[in-house]
């Protein structure tokens, strides 16, 4: 087999693998996001939206940063 397929096949398999795992976190995140709402846990939902705020700002921050200095 052709070495740029075999790599290319490893690529793929990562990449879906990657995305595999990237769902179930979510997923599962989503489901104690539920048990919380369900049990009045506003602290716990209070936190996690909290941190998904800060990597929203920290994602939009970066890509902000690498326009300043003519990176992209």
């Amino acid at each position: 087999m052709d070495d740029l397929i075999r790599y290319g096949i490893a690529i793929i398999l990562v990449l879906f693998v990657a995305a595999v795992i990237f769902l179930s976190v979510i997923a599962y995140l989503l489901i104690v996001e539920l048990q919380a709402l369900a049990a009045g846990d506003t602290g716990f939902i209070l936190a996690s939206t909290g941190c998904i705020l800060l990597l929203c700002a920290g994602y939009i921050g970066t890509g902000l940063w690498l326009r300043r200095t003519g990176r992209i």
